[in-house]
């Protein structure tokens, strides 16, 4: 060898380039001159530089959290075990507890006992041959700063497998409001809610950081919690009609940078509500007088609300603005201060207190008054 080097530095050397010259097997001697390779004097030792190993770290899922206190290698050691002496490898600049590595964590400064820290230790133990294939793994952070919407929806409820009242039922719109209350009540960073039929849409803060905001995480989370409150809470609602098949449903996450914005969706909802009701109430209207679904669908086509209104109160008698506000307007769920009952005495009477619960209204979101009356829902 040209040149030698002490036990343990690790160098980059020009392998390419070496391994391409010619090596005379008589004279044991190079065939081609130093010259073409390097300028002269530049193999000399003082002229190389060196560049130690980085220590692996691992990147972080959300470089968005805030930090909370120091962490380093060595308060994560001694968070694994602080009887255990820590001890210093230079092979792979890693702080190890006992036999376990511990890395640093580069997504900001954080509690040794947090569960950040904890994740990094368990990553490190669990580290493997296998472990390059998290690689594959999108990251599905949604973007900070904005409003996020959770819309799930529910898939083949227009069937007539369990009979539903049209065009509302009432006992399957309060299920949903319920099951919704439930979400509410399970994630507390939601600020409000609104449904119609067999949707609803869940508006996180823009701030909020649940689960990272991993869109993965938010979708699945929200739609499984509220299915199983859909399936557990059937019976106490339609007591007479037994659940035939399971539900489900699929889930969506939207981003809306600006207040504005997340009015205009919520707009668009309730007036999409209003819509379908309206046609709706007039289409079974003239299937129950005896029209065939498709000669009511003819009959409908192309009207306006006024031809809507007045056929509903001179053909059926139905006055639509009479019609229940939870049909025409949906449900709409923010958090409002309430007594409710936090235990029993030993008597058996209840103790009250005050508490932030999740209600259900049914009014009008699209105008001014909702906001400037729940200033709240808008607030960083």
């Amino acid at each position: 060898m040209w040149l030698s080097f002490q036990q343990g530095v690790n160098c980059s050397i020009a392998y390419r380039a070496v391994a391409s010259l010619g090596f005379n097997s008589s004279s044991r001697a190079l065939d081609t001159p130093q010259s073409t390779i390097l300028p002269p004097r530049s193999w000399q030792p003082q002229n190389l530089a060196f560049v130690p190993r980085r220590p692996p770290t691992f990147q972080s899922r959300c470089s968005s959290r805030a930090p909370v206190q120091s962490f380093t290698p060595a308060a994560a050691a001694a968070a694994a075990d602080p009887e255990r002496v820590q001890k210093s490898s230079c092979a792979d600049h890693t702080v190890r507890a006992g036999s376990f590595p511990v890395f640093t964590h580069p997504g900001g400064p954080v509690d040794a006992s947090s569960s950040r820290a904890r994740r990094a230790r368990r990553g490190s133990m669990a580290n493997s041959k296998y472990e390059y294939v998290k690689q594959y793994e999108l990251d599905d952070t949604l973007l900070p700063g904005c409003w996020i919407v959770i819309r799930i929806d529910g898939k083949g409820f227009t069937n007539d497998l369990h009979g539903f009242e049209k065009p509302n039922d009432k006992r399957a719109l309060d299920l949903m409001d319920e099951c919704a209350r439930e979400v509410m009540n399970e994630f507390t960073d939601i600020r409000l809610a609104y449904g119609e039929s067999d949707e609803y849409s869940f508006v996180l803060g823009r701030n909020t950081d649940m689960y990272g905001r991993r869109a993965a995480k938010l979708v699945s989370l929200l739609v499984s919690c509220f299915t199983a409150n859909y399936v557990a809470r059937w019976s106490a609602h339609l007591t007479d009609t037994p659940l035939r098949a399971m539900p489900m449903f699929d889930g969506r996450a939207v981003c809306y940078p600006l207040d504005s914005n997340l009015r205009d969706y919520l707009a668009w909802r309730q007036a999409d509500t209003h819509i379908n009701n309206q046609y709706n109430t007039c289409f079974w209207a003239l299937v129950n007088s005896g029209k065939t679904p498709a000669e009511a669908q003819a009959t409908l086509k192309g009207t306006q609300t006024a031809f809507k209104n007045e056929m509903l109160f001179q053909g059926f008698g139905i006055n639509y603005a009479h019609l229940p506000e939870q049909f025409k307007k949906g449900s709409v769920i923010i958090r409002q201060r309430a007594l409710v009952e936090v235990k029993r005495r030993d008597d058996g009477s209840p103790v009250m207190r005050e508490r932030s619960v999740p209600t259900v209204l049914h009014v009008d979101i699209i105008r001014d008054e909702f906001w400037e009356s729940n200033p709240q829902l808008l607030a960083p």
